[in-house]
Formats: C-alpha cells, structure tokens, sequence
C-alpha cells in the first residue's frame, strides 16, 4: 500500500549515553506516543547498537559525552507543521528521561546528513571482508530489551572465549624455546632469558585461570568476584556488588583486558632488548586470535521489531565459523522464546532452514510443487537438504600460500584496495557506467567481483603452473574499461573503496604486463597531449583536431542521411558484455558529432608565445601599478592545446580583474591523463619535470609574490593539488576561475531573454560550494543542475564508444528531463567547467538545441562584448606582455 507523504518531515536523531537495559524501553515509548497521536505519524525508526556505532565511525553530536551506547534516528511526518515540530520535541524529551539527547533537522540538508550514518551499515563486516553471516528476526517491540541482554551474555561469553584461548595459545608458546636476541655475544639462551618465561608464563596462568571462573559464573554477584580477586577484578565504582557479573559486563561497569590484564604485563616483563623477537611473537599472536573473534551486532528497524542480527566471520576460518554457527542457533532459540520469529525481512535463507520444523515448511512446500512441480525455480533452494553444506560465495581471505603468491603478483595492489568491499551496492547508484536497462553487469560492486573472480583465477593458473590465459587479461581490460574514473562511487562507499583508483591500477597493471590493448585514436590523442613542442603541437594538432573532428562530424552527416542506425543506437544501448564488431563501434563513435567550430589556434599560439620555453609570459596591463596582484594560471591541454577560448577567457577575464597574469613557459600537462590511462612512469616524470620547472619560475619570479594559482580543469585542479605548491610559492592556494571571479565580486545580474543549465564534471574544479549554486551566483539567476556524465570523460569515448553511449542514454535523459522542467520559450544554454565535458556536450547540441559553453565564456561575452576574443589578444600583443627570462 502506498500512503503520500505528508507535507512536513523532521528527522530525529536520539543518543542514549546511559545503560542499553535503561535505553531500550525508549522505543516502545515512541511507539506508544507516536500511535496515540492524531495528526503525526512515525515514519521511519531506526535503531543502531553501539558496535554498529563504533563501524560505522558516527559523529557524536553531543558535546563531551564520548560516543553513545545506542543511537535511534525516527523520520517524524505531518501535514501540520507545528505539530511535527511539537511532537519532535517531545520525542526528545523522552529521550533525555532516559540519559539521552536528542536532535532535530529540518531541512533536506540536515535530514540527510543525520541519516547518513544509518547508511553505513555495512562498514561491521569491514575487517572480514565483507562476510557476515545476517541473521533478522522479528521480536515483539516490549520484549526488545530481554533479547537485547540475551545478545549480549552471547557477545560476553564469546568474548571471553577468545581471550581464554589467547591465554592458551600464550602459554603454548611460553613453555617452548623462545627467540632470544643474543646482541652479538655467546651467552647462552637461557642465561639471556632468566626466569622471564616463567614468570610470564605464571601471569597468563592466573589470568586464565580468573576469566575461566568469569566465564562459568555470570549469574553471580559481582561482590563475590571482587572478594575473590581482589585488586584484578576491574569494576567501575558506580557498579552494584549485589547485581551479576552479568548486568556489570553488559551495564559497561565491569570489563576485562587483554591489553591491560595480559599484554603490558608480558611486555614490562620482556622489555630487554634480547626479548624483542618473544614480544613480537606474542604480538603476532593476540593479531591471530583476535582476527577469530565472534560478535554479534545489532541494528533494527525500530519501528516493528525487525532486528538485523550480524555476525561477522572470515571465510577461511572454519572454527570462527563453527563459532558464528553455534550462536546463530543460541539466537534463533532465544528469539523463538521471545515470541519472537525467525523469518525477518531477508526471509529464511539456506542458514535459517535448519531452525524450522518440517511442519513450518509445508506450507511452502505444497504450494512449491503446484507451481513449480519440476523444481526448475531457484533450484533446491528451501526444500529438504538445501542447508549450508552446499553454500558458497566468493571471498577475498585466501589461504597462506595463495597469499606468498599474491604479494609476488601485479594484482596485489587490485585485490589489497577492493579486499573491503561489503557487497552493499550503494555504489551502483551514482556509477557513471552503471546504466540498468542496457547492462546490469558493470556496477562498482559487480566490477569489484568480477576483479576477485580474476584474481581466483590468476591464482589457480599461477598454482597450476598452466600459464595464465590471455582472455583473463581482456576481461580485466573490458572492466576497467567500464569506468570513466569520475571517483563518485567512493563518497557512497562505507568502506571508501575508489573504483576509478582500482581502474587506474588494472591499467598500470595491464601495460606493464604488456596486454594493454593498442587503439590508434587514443594514441593519437595521448601524443597530442604529451606534447610540448610547438612545432609537433601544430602538427598533432592539424591532425588529431582539425582532421580528425571534420571527418568525425562528417561520416555524422553521411549516417544520418544514409539511416545506418545511430538513432537506434542512441534510443537502446546494447549491453557491453562483449567488445562489438567494428562496424558497430565505428557507428557507436559518429552517432553523436564532435564540436565542429574548433578554434584554429592555442592559446599560446594566437598570443604569440610559441617560444623555446626560455622565458615566462606575464599577461598584465601596462597601467597596473607594479605591485599589483600576481596569480600563477596553469591553463591545462584541454583549456590550451584544444579549446583555446577557455584559456583565453580566463587570461582576459583576469585581466579585467587587474591582476597580473604569470603562464607556464611552454606547453604544460598536468600528468592526470597519463596516470588515469595507465601510464604512471610518464605521469610522474612529467610531475618532477614540472615541479622541477615550477620551482625554477617561483625563483625567477619572487618579487611578483604569487599567492595564488589558477586552473580551468577540474583533473588539473586534482593532478596540481599533488604538486606542494605551498613549497613552490609560500602561502599559495590553488582555486578555480569561477570561485576566484565570484571571490571578486565579478558577475552578471541576469542575462534577459536567456536560459541556463549547469553540468557539474565529474572532476569539478569548484571545491568550496556546489557547482550550479555557483554559477547562479555568477550569472545572477537560477541555472539549475543537470546530472549525470557527460560521457566523454578524456579518452573514455574514444576508447570505448559502445561503452559511451549507454552513459549518453543516461545523460540524454537527464537533459530532457532538465529541458521540460524549464519555462518554455527562451532559448537554453548548457554551462560548466570542464574542457572535456565542454566537448561532450556539444555533442548533445543538435539533438536538443542546447548549444554548451564555459561559464567564463559566457561571462566574458556579457561583460567584455561579444568580440571579447580578438579585442583582448590584441591588448596583449600591444603592450600587455612582459617576457622574463627563465
């Protein structure tokens, strides 16, 4: 059933600081207030424990509370807008009856801000890898709180489990022959040692010999524990001696410490320099232990007593998951006690099938056969056997060997950064190459997958000594591929895994292996930026942009006269799972034409600046006084060598402004194209040589006192922002063009007659606000947001068409969608910062009369005049630079 949603929302956020047994009941009082209410409604309450607070990393909005025991977050929803607020506040109070604080949000900002945590859920199974065993059961909302403790004597006993077999794993290894530094003399071992060992070795015996008694006598009262342990027993004062061992481990008043009870004791007794090589093997075995640890971790939807009950477990470690598996039983007999059931909203599952009763299962049974009578659906799944003996998922824990093997292996650098990975595909959402109605196959998540699949199979070849197949090599090529490296995918991440990073590392990994696969285009392209003489840039670039865009704009002109089916490309997108035929790539390239008014001559070009490099250009005008300010502008290949008239925007959008502007001295990349295709030896040669170069201008330059540096392009932002230029010139910042003009107050105050839209790039420049609120504060009116990729993305269109044009079906959506939302009637412009989105969307000009530009393109026309251009390259041929010899 589908309600409306009310028209007001207040999204409270409630941390409880006292005992879990005093803040649980707070949710059956929500529960109660909010159901007895007439015109709010609840519509969302969420519950997290405070292990599921600790993983998540949840900022703790009271001040100097620490971190909270329990955190609920509840959407409160109403159509009367006092009322929510009124009710809000009473939620609160009811927390803070019961050692809580609570917070309220109102706007969209705030409210998702607050609910971001919730999010993150996953990041519990981080330190496994992502493997969990998930467990959710229903349990009736008053009796939340007796499973809450039952959780909790589980969590306590496995605790102290672990610990009691860390103590015999230390002891094992204390009554052994221990590695003994000898410094260089002949003494013996023995003598070095003393009686170090054997009075470690007592320790860890009465330790053991404590937590063994613990672990048996839960129920008792904590008075008893104390009387026989004395000073060991470590109990907060507020702890009640009548209560149990129990209620003081779960009230957070009792506690017992592997680092305080066994670690810094072993390590006061090892503290010579001949026991270095015992402390790091006992360290090395509180690692191993403790890797096996079980716990159980909760997060509920509060509002109906679904309880997500997780235990995380590596996959390669069979008595862990003996362990998990016990106490999934314990929890399933606790929440059937509890009135509870066992089928949550994840359903039953191969691990929860053993807990029914053939009698509960009939049901289904019966009615699987009526429709189903030849088991074709979901195989097996449900029916009697089909339990955990035939389960298998894939997991990045490899066994020893496989390990030794890895870290010899290119691939372990791919595998090290998506080993995190929880599976949760919030990831898939924000995916430029994530297109579902033309390929279900290329999320993050799905990608990350298919790299550990690889990895499997790179390492049983590698075992097998088969030789690695070549198709192996293609496929990981094909999956990197499917990737614009925008790096959106890592701010959903709760694990922060960066796909366009992984992408970058399989392209590194495949050239120095030699199976990178060779596209003349993209070369093509690549030496044209590479570039640095001026007499192979105008030669690259007659070739590679003037040739090469007139001849792409006309075999456009040819399809669509002669039907090839470019539109029908561009309306269905085909899946990718496969590299198409070359005829069907040559289309997927012309379905959509390159800008056809690519200015004639760089920047650098029509200034007159195509020197030897020897010195440095300062663009200024000859009646600023001497000390006015300087900027360092670092136009970048594409604001250069490609579309000149955004360097030279900016060049006179700045001279307009009365500054001085300092360029490099010749042709200049920043190293990010090089290192996104792969490239990385040319990237950073070219970051040392620039660096190198830059060091020698600031030198040169000093008296110019350049505080600022200037770029036009998102990834040369990025690649500078690696350069320390905060060494190069003291006390620089680098910022883009349009927060430095808006950061002058420069801007329009509407322009009539005129519409915009704002595309934000995949690597925005503008990093103190959001994009389209930027360029409405420099227009002077709304220009709103237009989502998604360009498709461009560098080379990625060249190298990959096919791929392109399921990211322009997405895009083109977007643009329609953006269009009819707009007052109709007034021409429309697209706007945005980027050099190679500028060129993608102009490929969307024809189909939607939306010509593109640059927001300081635009903003010179309105402000210099519509010759801006000429009139500026004129005033600095005449007078408006100085050359410093380098």
């Amino acid at each position: 059933v589908l309600h409306k949603m009310p028209k007001y929302t207040r999204t409270v956020c409630l941390e409880f600081f006292g005992t879990v047994a005093n803040a649980t009941p707070s949710i059956v009082e929500i529960r109660d207030f909010m159901q007895s209410h007439a015109s709010v409604k609840l519509a969302g309450l969420e519950h997290l424990d405070w292990r599921y607070v600790r993983a998540v990393g949840y900022a703790t909005k009271t001040a100097g509370k620490g971190r909270p025991k329990m955190v609920l977050i509840a959407d409160v929803v109403s159509d009367d807008e006092a009322q929510v607020q009124a009710a809000s506040e009473h939620i609160c109070e009811l927390a803070r009856a019961r050692d809580g604080e609570g917070f309220i949000a109102a706007s969209p900002e705030q409210r998702k801000t607050f609910w971001l945590d919730r999010a993150r859920t996953a990041a519990i199974a981080k330190h496994t890898n992502a493997f969990k065993i998930n467990e959710d059961v229903v349990i009736p909302l008053e009796r939340l709180g007796e499973y809450s403790d039952g959780i909790e004597r589980i969590n306590i006993e496995l605790s102290i489990q672990n610990k009691l077999k860390l103590c015999a794993a230390l002891a094992d290894y204390l009554s052994g022959s221990l590695p003994v530094d000898k410094m260089d003399t002949d003494l013996p071992a023995a003598e070095l040692l003393g009686e170090r060992a054997k009075h470690a070795l007592a320790h860890v015996t009465t330790v053991q010999e404590r937590w063994e008694w613990l672990l048996h006598n839960l129920d008792v009262p904590l008075a008893e524990y104390q009387t026989r342990y004395g000073k060991a027993a470590h109990a907060a004062p507020e702890a009640a001696p009548q209560q149990s061992c129990f209620i003081a481990f779960r009230d957070f008043r009792l506690r017992v410490s592997v680092k305080q009870d066994v670690m810094q004791p072993l390590a006061e007794i090892f503290s010579g320099k001949a026991d270095t090589k015992i402390m790091a093997g006992l360290g090395k075995i509180h690692a191993q232990t403790v890797r096996g640890r079980v716990f159980v971790a909760l997060h509920m939807h509060a509002g109906d007593g679904n309880v997500h009950t997780n235990i995380p477990v590596n996959s390669d470690d069979y008595e862990m998951l003996q362990t998990a598996h016990q106490a999934v039983a314990r929890i399933m007999r606790i929440a059937r006690s509890l009135n509870g059931v066992i089928s949550g909203e994840h359903g039953i599952g191969i691990t929860k099938l053993e807990f029914l009763t053939d009698e509960e299962m009939q049901p289904f049974w019966d009615y699987k056969a009526k429709i189903d009578p030849q088991g074709r659906f979901n195989r097996h799944k449900l029916m009697r056997g089909s339990d955990l003996r035939h389960a298998y998922t894939p997991s990045f824990e490899l066994l020893g060997f496989e390990s030794l093997i890895m870290e010899q292996s290119h691939l372990g650098k791919i595998t090290e950064a998506v080993k995190d990975c929880l599976r949760c595909g919030k990831c898939k959402p924000v995916c430029s190459t994530h297109v579902p109605r033309a390929n279900l196959l290329y999320s993050p998540r799905n990608k990350i997958l298919g790299v550990g699949l690889l990895a499997e199979a790179f390492l049983y070849e590698e075992q097998t000594r088969r030789g690695v197949s070549l198709k192996h090599f293609d496929e990981l090529g094909s999956i990197a591929e499917h990737c614009t490296v925008c790096h959106r995918c890592v701010k959903p991440c709760p694990v922060n895994i960066d796909f366009g990073d992984v992408s970058v590392d399989i392209n590194n990994f495949l050239r120095e292996t030699g199976h990178k696969r060779f596209n003349p285009m993209v070369s093509a392209g690549m030496a044209f930026l590479n570039a640095k003489n001026p007499t192979l840039v105008k030669t690259l670039r007659a070739g590679v942009v003037t040739a090469g865009f007139k001849a792409q704009t006309l075999a456009y002109d040819l399809g669509r006269q002669f039907h090839i089916g470019a539109g029908r490309q561009k309306r269905a997108p085909k899946a990718t799972t496969q590299k198409p035929a070359i005829k069907e790539q040559v289309i997927h390239f012309i379905n959509r034409p390159l800008p056809r008014n690519v200015p004639l001559k760089t920047a650098r070009s029509l200034l007159g600046l195509d020197g030897d490099g020897s010195t440095v250009p300062i663009i200024r005008n000859p009646a600023l006084p001497e000390d006015a300010e300087a900027v360092f502008y670092f136009p970048g290949c594409g604001s250069e060598k490609l579309f000149s008239q955004v360097g030279l925007a900016t060049q006179a959008m700045l001279y307009h402004a009365g500054v001085q502007t300092v360029l490099p001295p010749g042709y200049l990349c920043c190293g990010y194209p090089q290192s996104a295709h792969g490239d990385q030896p040319k990237a950073d040669s070219m970051v040392t040589e620039n660096r190198v170069l830059f060091h020698r201008m600031a030198n040169t330059l000093n008296y110019l006192d350049i505080k600022t540096v200037v770029v036009s392009c998102g990834t040369c932002y990025d690649a500078l922002a690696e350069y320390r230029f905060e060494d190069i010139f003291p006390g620089c910042r680098i910022i883009d063009i349009h927060e430095y003009l808006l950061e002058k107050n420069i801007k329009l105050q509407g322009v009539q007659g005129q519409q915009y839209l704002y595309h934000n790039p995949c690597h925005t420049p503008i990093k103190t606000m959001d994009g389209a609120k930027l360029a409405s504060e420099l227009i002077g009116q709304n220009v709103p947001l237009s989502d998604r990729c360009c498709g461009e993305s560098g080379m990625f269109a060249v190298k990959r068409p096919d791929i392109a044009t399921q990211v322009k079906f997405r895009k083109q959506e977007e643009i329609e969608k953006n269009l009819a939302q707009l007052p109709q009637g007034e021409p429309v412009k697209m706007l945005t910062s980027c050099p190679a989105c500028l060129q993608g969307l102009s490929r969307y000009a024809e189909d939607n009369n939306l010509p593109a530009d640059y927001i300081v393109i635009e903003m010179a026309k309105r402000i210099l005049g519509e010759n801006w251009l000429d009139e500026f390259v004129g005033k600095a041929k005449n007078g408006g630079i100085e050359k410093v010899l380098l």
